[in-house]
């Protein structure tokens, strides 16, 4: 089994550990960049999970249709939205500018269609940009 950790800054400075959820299969590649400060959001197979709660269940790799309509995960959305509010707050008693951005850490066997139905979600928070955590190959 294969166990990853990133250390990453969240917007309040303080590192963030990223471990894969149960039976996640995280995808390799060769690319080697560090990954910006931002919110995470877990999608293994069976499950979407942010801020340690689990907000969908996926059947291989797919969403259940009853919480997507046009796109947004209406339980995501709801719960990015709050978390959203905290964090500009926090960038603006920092005086720093706000910058939305996602860290997916997803299964290699994901639908298509459900990273798009995720990123459209963040996105309509104002979330423009995105990191997709992968494991490092040789």
């Amino acid at each position: 089994s294969i166990i990853v950790v990133y250390l990453l800054k969240s917007y309040a400075s303080d590192p963030v550990l990223i471990t894969p959820i149960a039976e996640q299969k995280i995808p390799m590649s060769k690319m080697d960049a560090p990954i910006k400060e931002g919110i995470a959001i877990y999608i293994s197979s069976r499950e979407l999970i942010f801020n340690e709660e689990q907000l969908a269940v996926l059947k291989d790799g797919e969403l259940d249709p009853t919480v997507v309509q046009g796109h947004v995960i209406a339980p995501l959305f709801e719960k990015l939205e709050e978390e959203t509010e905290k964090s500009k707050a926090v960038f603006e008693g920092r005086g720093e500018e706000w910058v939305g951005h996602v860290i997916l850490i997803g299964d290699q066997a994901l639908k298509f269609s459900t990273i798009v139905d995720v990123m459209y979600t963040a996105g309509r928070l104002e979330y423009s940009e995105y990191s997709f955590c992968i494991i490092q190959m040789g």
